[in-house]
């Protein structure tokens, strides 16, 4: 089948890969869940996530998104990458819409966390929950650090941007 296929192209020396039939299946046992779907109702619930997990929440993207259960959520240390933003099309914008969540459940926005200003994980029991919804300055960052490595190892192409 086609699952057996991409399991074989994807494994590496030393990895170890798995189908599962269910969701319950893929999340019950992991350290770190990554869900990126379209679903408007959520897929990842509660009872499935094991204390010390982390999760990163990419998948919710629009007003009415969401893929984890509010109960997640509410009892995980949260960080989003800008409040405003993530409540309106994040992972935490339908639980913010109802009133399950305020701004106050969130723990911290990224860069208070990058800067020294919060710490990330202070518990190996801690769930914690990166609720990404992209900033353009995160792409600036990663562009220049591009950038300057390209630099360093004289490689790629300057191309004039400039009048095309």
């Amino acid at each position: 089948p086609v699952v057996d296929k991409f399991l074989k192209e994807m494994k590496r020396p030393g990895e170890t890969l798995a189908a599962f039939a269910t969701i319950k299946e893929c999340v019950a046992d992991a350290d770190i869940i990554v869900t990126t779907t379209p679903s408007r109702k959520p897929v990842v619930q509660a009872a499935w996530v094991q204390d010390g997990t982390h999760i990163n929440a990419i998948g919710a993207d629009a007003a009415g998104k969401e893929e984890l259960d509010p109960k997640i959520l509410k009892n995980a240390k949260v960080v989003v990458d800008d409040f405003r933003q993530a409540s309106h099309s994040g992972e935490i914008n339908v639980p913010v819409t109802k009133g399950i969540l305020t701004k106050k459940d969130i723990y911290a926005e990224l860069g208070q966390i990058v800067c020294g200003r919060k710490k990330g994980r202070t518990s190996d029991q801690e769930i914690t929950v990166f609720d990404s919804t992209g900033l353009a300055i995160q792409d600036l960052a990663i562009a220049d650090l591009v950038y300057r490595s390209a630099l360093r190892k004289n490689v790629g192409m300057e191309i004039n941007l400039v009048g095309l």
